[in-house]
This record gives C-alpha cells, structure tokens and sequence, in this order.
C-alpha cells in the first residue's frame, strides 16, 4: 500500500476537519474515497464548472447585486443537512429502485434541487442502496437520519427491505467501531438490538 504526504495550509486543513467530523469521517478516510472516486469514474468525481453570480444594474445603485436566485442556485460545501433535503433523497432514492436513474446523476440532481452537497447526496444515496441489499456500509450519515431513513424504509419499503437494511447495519458495526471516532457505532449497534425482536 501506498503512503502519500499532503501539505496542506493549517487553516484549510482545520475547517475541512469540522467538517469531514459532521460527516463521521477523517482526512484519511476522506481522501481515500476521493482518490478511489477519481479511479473510478476516470476523473474528477465533482463537477468543476463554478456557478457564477448574475448581476443586475440598477440605476439607482451604485454597485452591483446578486439577484435571489443565484444565491439559492449556489451552496456552500458544508452546507447543514436539512429534513428537506432527506427527503429528498428519499424520493430519489425511489426513483433509483424504480429503475429510473442511476446513483450519481440523482445525486447532482438532488444537490441542484435542495442545496445539499453533492458529494453527502451521494453518500446517503450509496448507504440507502447499500441497507436494503443488506450488504455493509463503510459511510456514514447522521444517526438521526439514518434512523428516519430506516423508518422510511420500513414504512414505504415493506419488512423484508427492512431486514435487510438491519443486516446491513450489523454487519457495519465492526467497520465503524475501527474507523469512525465517537459513538455513532454504539448507537447502530444498540439501535438493532432494540430493533431486531420487533
């Protein structure tokens, strides 16, 4: 295996820390996943056009202003995850089942739809596929919605998805209990144990 040395200004580093921490991950495991992503997809896994800002001039200013909707077309990379834009993960996450887009294109679409970063769109998308297949996951979300995501998979999906994705979870548990600091295993853990008698 291959060792790599980054350097990286002090400042940078910190807010990509903050975070990378909100999202379970570290720099490790972060730039792992960019570099496999890169392998993978034969470039860069982000789009690398910049939305830049219309202005309107108005006479009665002296200055430029950014009009409403540019300030909603763009985001920022660490923008709060919000129950909107779970949800509307969900929703393609269902289009995804169906058949009708694959995981990547949802993901960008769901970013330009709500503001969520790309890159968390696709991972929520990723562990959603990943608990209904009942095949483990390596990323993370936040507990609280992967425990609405589990809901809603049992509410919309039926018993058997949702069996799976407790599957997937505890065969999950070891990965993050080595790689991801903080609870976020113990949770899971305890999680399907209350869960798995029902």
């Amino acid at each position: 295996m291959a060792s790599l040395e980054i350097q990286i200004d002090d400042t940078v580093l910190a807010e990509a820390k903050k975070v990378l921490h909100s999202l379970g991950l570290d720099v490790e495991m972060a730039v792992n996943i960019y570099l496999r992503r890169i392998a993978l997809e034969k470039g860069l896994p982000m789009p690398m056009a910049v939305v830049s800002p219309k202005w309107t001039e108005n006479d009665s200013d002296e200055g430029m202003k950014e009009t409403d909707n540019d300030a909603k077309s763009r985001s920022r990379a660490n923008n709060k995850i919000t129950a909107e834009m779970i949800d509307e993960v969900w929703q393609a996450f269902l289009r995804y089942t169906r058949g009708l887009g694959e995981i990547n294109p949802l993901s960008t679409e769901v970013s330009i739809k709500t503001g969520m970063n790309r890159g968390s769109a696709f991972i929520y998308l990723t562990v959603l596929t990943n608990l209904v297949k009942g095949e483990p996951n390596t990323r993370v979300v936040k507990y609280k919605d992967l425990v609405h995501l589990m809901d809603k998979i049992r509410s919309e999906l039926g018993e058997s998805q949702y069996q799976n994705a407790l599957r997937s979870l505890e065969a999950s548990v070891p990965y993050w209990r080595e790689k991801i600091s903080g609870t976020f295993a113990d949770k899971v853990e305890n999680y399907c144990r209350d869960h798995s008698n029902e």
